[in-house]
């Protein structure tokens, strides 16, 4: 017997569990519209550390779908879970429509990852089916986020492994609201736009977040700070994917909204390749440097990341001012 829960590849792969989501959403048509009135608002921590920084799409955690009542999530405790029927428990909440969220898991199990059976390292995997003897699971395999199918034991070691020195040990479970019907909201992504351009978030409580174009100011500070320590040592790739990620999202939102406000000639839409391009180059520029350590590929970025900001505001602002 096989189970597969719809999924489709997302159009976003730097963080392997905000990218599930986005392919668990996608996959269903009731829902997929909630793309498009989110993932336009960027965040990030208040830090000079590159390693720290965490660039994000703003608001589009899981919890969030669960609030929105686009989702409904529940929680379990695998100290609660006999491991003998541990892997059946999983099959029938597949079974019930639910993906499996794993938190924490020991990669040290995993023969997909490079830890296996060299060093523990703690990580989370996804689940959307299983067959006779593997669940199919969404992860990172060869620096590329695949589907691939893992046998049962090394989920379960896995997981059971790190349970006698985490007795809080759970995972989630994510089930689409088979029952709402997602429009595409015109006020909400105008607003959207309008909080990045801004720097603001109008949907969560004061925090020590930077939202929006001022993203790109904490970026180029971390740059400084990485490069000001000379460590040649390799820098955190995620926050410069990320960003190149945000631009090509802007663009397919931007067509999006173009249709619903009835904008027949939006040279916005055309102009924004631009910025893919160039933040696609900063993205290039620092797996170089990551590959040959030449500190004066700081300089090109740092002025590239100037020219992507001014880009944008010049051509969201006659858009959503």
């Amino acid at each position: 017997m096989e189970k597969l829960l719809p999924l489709i590849h997302p159009p976003i792969e730097t963080y392997q569990g905000s990218s599930f989501i986005l392919g668990i959403i996608l996959a269903y048509e009731n829902i997929a519209n909630a793309y498009y009135n989110n993932y336009i608002n960027l965040e990030c921590n208040n830090t000079n550390d590159i390693h720290n920084i965490s660039l994000e799409f703003a608001n589009i955690s899981w919890d969030n779908y669960r609030m929105s009542g686009i989702a409904e999530m529940n929680l379990y405790h695998i100290a609660n879970i006999p491991q003998n029927k541990f892997v059946d428990f999983i099959k029938e909440r597949i079974d019930q429509g639910n993906y499996i969220i794993i938190y924490c898991i020991d990669e040290y199990y995993l023969s997909y990852t490079s830890c296996y059976k060299k060093h523990h390292n703690s990580h989370d995997t996804y689940i959307y089916g299983y067959n006779e003897s593997h669940f199919f699971i969404m992860a990172y395999k060869n620096g590329k986020l695949q589907k691939i199918h893992v046998p049962f034991k090394e989920i379960e070691e896995g997981l059971f492994s790190l349970l006698s020195n985490h007795c809080d040990l759970s995972f989630c479970t994510f089930r689409p609201n088979h029952a709402i019907n997602v429009q595409a909201n015109l006020c909400q992504i105008k607003q959207e736009f309008c909080n990045y351009l801004h720097s603001i978030d109008s949907n969560t409580l004061p925090n020590n977040k930077i939202y929006g174009i001022n993203t790109y100011d904490v970026l180029s500070n971390c740059i400084k700070s990485f490069f000001n320590a000379n460590p040649k040592t390799g820098i955190d790739l995620r926050p410069f994917r990320l960003l190149w990620e945000h631009k090509k999202l802007m663009r397919n939102h931007l067509i999006k909204y173009s249709e619903i406000a009835f904008i027949e000639d939006n040279n916005s839409i055309l102009l924004f390749d631009e910025t893919e391009q160039t933040a696609n180059m900063i993205f290039k520029l620092m797996i170089k440097y990551n590959i040959t350590y030449n500190a004066n590929l700081s300089k090109q970025t740092l002025e590239l990341i100037d020219v992507l900001k001014e880009k944008e505001v010049n051509y969201l602002e006659p858009l959503f001012k």
